[in-house]
């Protein structure tokens, strides 16, 4: 067991390295203001990630966050940081060894690295498919050109390994834990970094419908096994007869856990697995019923039906609560999970100032839920009439900008439009996701959905982004996210307090707004915006969101500190008075600073007192305030008002106490409704 690095000669180390790295890097300056706190940061949360692994049978069960701006350097003092771990190990026997770089995407691995195979030249290996040395190249789907090819098992004998999120939470992960020392094998590596947020509850979901389809391909591929799929057929098929929409089946409680695990023991065998492997590229979802399968066997799944459709939901959760483990991720502070979760240690980080970044919320194209109104081809064709309109509109011609949609419309190729007589765009995707091919005249765009684009920096030099409304999941996915997090069965936590999806809970919610806010603010600053000066002042950058109008802007302040906002004019149909009353407070320079309620009812165009309950919601409040607003009650004659303070956010230091404030949601008993 190797002993706790001496932290004042592992300092040493890492300053040197960020000095080395900092050579490379002319635009910014790591060894001061800004960045130096980040690398700061960075440094607190691996010397305590590696006392954790160096006592590893008694370390806590944890993993140390950073949640540093996203373009705020963290990516590069990790490198100084691994850089310094094995440097310091050469010299001493006892100092920890052996760093895992962890990445979501395998062309990032590549970029990996070749930027850390260039400041430790041969002390660095990869793996990915496309990085396997008995990869052919006509199989190389995301890196055609790799930078290096190995195989698993040499992992082992470098000191630095970069491997995705999917091989490190897979069957073969501990591939890249293995490690050759002084010619004795070892089993652990003494730091994990995890760059970006990894998925760390596996969902599966299915219907009866696509079981059947499934069920019948399987009978034609493999009927020697008709009696397993049969078995499960009859498994599900009770659970179809429910008529009341959203009430949450537990087939563990209502048959029994003995008999669902012996009755589909089959889909926790080998063998089952062996069959998975062998039709997935026929059969691509079904991973989706035997991982469905496999998770009622432990009692981690449910059944609900909605829309006269059943729809099946498990989980299975895949912590990544190794000790010696930190995570990378701009957004974990209001991604939800440090709230719901007490397995995540922040550590001290400068939080960005948003004063370059000039934010205009737009109306919505339609208030109908997208998942339904998308689903007709007049429907895609009026919403992306609707984004060009909104391109031209906020955005110049010969400026470069990125928009971010939802994904159906680039699966019914939408998005782009097709170009009548010229070459078909979606010959060559890379061409309008990340060379700006896609014109409206004079106007270069790059085109991308949700779901895709965390982490990149191949916009960093987009004037405008456009978030075409938000990226939500199902309430039924938010609950199976945050069973698994903690690692509940149905029976269990938020779930086992609930008869209905209808039914409130806190922690749900968490997970389900985080979710939002994480996509959002990722996205966002995808363009100059990611560029930060000394100070964490944010570069230059227009951003241009529609969503929901009171959900954003109660948000604003929080996601963009010291950003300004303008709310766009909309129609006075399906408006409520709140969104009125927002629009109003939303133009503060038009305003005096203390706009008394019968004023603002003036402008509105009708009497306070018969408004004033519709507009004085807990949202518009929280919105208020974002806008610079405070509400004064006051039961005198004088009345009620409206007063402004411009915001001013300064970049500060964000440190455990900020998110242990946050985290401050209790475990609640089984039989209380969270």
């Amino acid at each position: 067991m190797p002993t706790v690095s001496d932290r004042q000669a592992l300092r040493a180390r890492y300053d040197e390295a960020v000095d080395q790295i900092n050579a490379t890097r002319p635009a910014i300056n790591l060894t001061k203001g800004f960045y130096a706190e980040t690398g700061d940061g960075v440094f607190e949360a691996g010397y305590l990630a590696l006392s954790d692994a160096c006592v590893s049978e008694n370390a806590p069960r944890r993993i140390h966050v950073v949640s540093a701006p996203a373009g705020g350097g963290k990516t590069s003092f990790s490198y100084a940081l691994m850089m310094a771990v094995t440097r310091l190990a050469d010299e001493d026997a006892n100092a920890p060894y052996g760093c895992i770089f962890v990445v979501d995407q395998i062309a990032k691995a590549d970029e990996v690295y070749r930027e850390l195979n260039v400041l430790m030249p041969g002390e660095v290996a990869v793996w990915t498919t496309d990085h396997d040395r008995d990869c052919k190249p006509e199989s190389r789907k995301k890196v055609h050109a790799p930078a290096a090819l190995f195989k698993q098992d040499e992992l082992r004998c470098y000191p630095i390994v970069v491997v995705t999120h999917a091989f490190y939470n897979g069957p073969k992960g501990n591939k890249a834990h293995q490690m050759v020392r002084n010619g004795r094998h070892s089993s652990g590596r003494a730091l994990v970094i995890v760059d970006e947020r990894p998925e760390e509850v596996e969902i599966y979901e299915t219907t009866l419908k696509e079981a059947q389809g499934l069920r019948e391909a399987l009978d034609q591929l493999r009927p020697d096994l008709s009696a397993m799929w049969d078995k499960l057929m009859l498994f599900l098929m009770p659970f179809c007869l429910r008529t009341q929409a959203n009430v949450i089946e537990r087939p563990a409680t209502s048959l029994g856990m003995d008999f669902v695990a012996e009755w589909l023991e089959w889909f926790t065998t080998k063998d089952a697995d062996d069959v998975l492997k062998s039709l997935r590229k026929e059969l691509p979802n079904l991973g989706q019923l035997f991982g469905f399968a496999r998770a009622l066997t432990v009692g981690c799944a449910f059944a609900v039906p909605n829309d006269q459709v059943t729809r099946f939901v498990g989980w299975q959760p895949k912590l990544m609560l190794r000790p010696g483990t930190m995570l990378l991720d701009a957004t974990a502070d209001i991604d939800g999970v440090t709230q719901v979760c007490p397995h995540r240690q922040h550590a001290r980080v400068p939080q960005a100032h948003y004063g370059n970044l000039a934010i205009t919320h737009v109306p919505q194209h339609t208030k109908v839920r997208l998942s339904e109104y998308l689903k007709t081809a007049a429907n895609q064709r009026a919403y992306v009439d609707w984004m060009v309109a909104t391109i031209r509109e906020h955005m110049a011609p010969g400026e470069k900008g990125l928009v971010v949609c939802k994904k159906v419309l680039f699966d019914q190729e939408r998005v782009p439009p097709r170009p009548q007589g010229t070459d078909d765009p979606y010959s060559n995707p890379e061409s309008y996701q990340q060379s700006y091919a896609w014109e409206i005249e004079g106007r270069r765009v790059c085109a991308i959905h949700y779901g895709t684009g965390i982490g990149s920096n191949a916009w960093q030099d987009a004037d405008v982004v456009f978030l075409c409304d938000e990226f939500h999941i199902p309430r039924r996915i938010a609950v199976a996210q945050l069973q698994g997090l903690r690692e509940h069965t149905a029976d269990e936590g938020a779930l086992g307090a609930m008869n209905t999806l209808n039914n409130k809970s806190k922690g749900v919610d968490i997970i389900a707004d985080g979710h939002r806010l994480r996509w959002t603010k990722q996205l966002a600053l995808r363009g100059r915006g990611r560029s930060y000066d000394q100070h964490g002042n944010c570069g230059v950058q227009r951003l241009v969101v529609s969503g929901a109008l009171k959900c954003f802007t109660a948000h604003t302040q929080r996601l963009f500190p010291g950003a300004s906002i303008t709310i766009a004019p909309r129609s006075a149909a399906n408006t409520t008075w709140a969104e009125k009353a927002i629009q109003v407070l939303g133009k503060p320079d038009s305003l005096p600073h203390m706009l008394k309620t019968k004023d603002l009812a003036k402008l509105l165009g009708k009497p306070w007192r018969s408004i004033q309950k519709s507009v004085l919601t807990p949202e518009l409040l929280a919105t208020a305030e974002s806008l610079g607003w405070t509400y004064v009650r006051n039961a005198g004659r004088k009345g009620s008002w409206f007063e402004y303070k411009k915001v001013h956010t300064t970049a500060r230091s964000l440190g455990p106490q900020d998110h242990a404030v946050e985290a401050k949601v209790p475990e609640l008993p089984m039989s209380v409704t969270p």
